[in-house]
């Protein structure tokens, strides 16, 4: 049977909004539904969504493509999360809609999102299934991939030496859908994720 559900999460990024960089706190209200009848399967579509928030999203910077500013920030080696249009509310909220349904690969699904921020005076935005997610988010990207990435591969280097990062996959994790069988049975890994508030 399937279970309507409701999650709460609150991170911090860093902002670059008109070439400024300022800090900013999310809040954010998941509607999901469950898909698959296995236990097993809806409890590593969970895992990997928050594997997302707090190990991608949490103290990540959140940047547009054509930022003046993008070359000088994929510099750093920070974590970079690259968006098609500036990253206010509304577009970070379309992003991880449509970015959390990627990852668990309908195993569960995200059918309404709701995000508000300090930045952005605690306006709440709303997204939901059937609505237009704009020219830049429709495309093909990062965004739409069931892989834990959150770049577009670009390559890093001075001209000379090129390094290409590996992309990772949910296997590194623990969080692949075929787990390892042992005397017949299934093994999930249950991987915490919550966020460490000693650092």
């Amino acid at each position: 049977m399937n279970a309507r559900l409701k999650k709460s999460f609150g991170f911090y990024t860093g902002t670059v909004f008109e070439d400024r960089f300022m800090v900013n706190h999310f809040n954010v209200e998941l509607n999901l539904v469950t898909v698959s009848g296995d236990n097993a399967e809806q409890n590593i579509a969970y895992e990997r969504m928050k594997y997302w928030i707090f190990c991608v999203m949490d103290d990540s910077i959140l940047i547009e493509n054509d930022s003046s500013k993008l070359q000088q920030y994929l510099d750093t080696g920070a974590r970079l999360l690259v968006l098609p249009d500036e990253p206010v509310d509304q577009i970070v909220g379309i992003m991880l809609y449509l970015k959390l349904n990627a990852i668990m690969e309908n195993r569960m699904v995200v059918t309404d999102v709701e995000i508000w921020s300090t930045q952005g005076d605690s306006m709440s935005y709303l997204h939901s299934h059937g609505e237009n997610v704009g020219p830049g988010l429709a495309q093909n990207g990062w965004w739409l991939d069931p892989k834990p990435m959150w770049h577009a591969g670009r390559p890093r280097g001075d001209g000379k030496i090129v390094s290409l990062d590996r992309v990772p996959e949910w296997k590194d994790f623990g969080l692949d859908w075929d787990q390892e069988k042992d005397d017949g049975k299934e093994s999930v890994v249950f991987a915490n994720f919550a966020r460490d508030e000693d650092q």
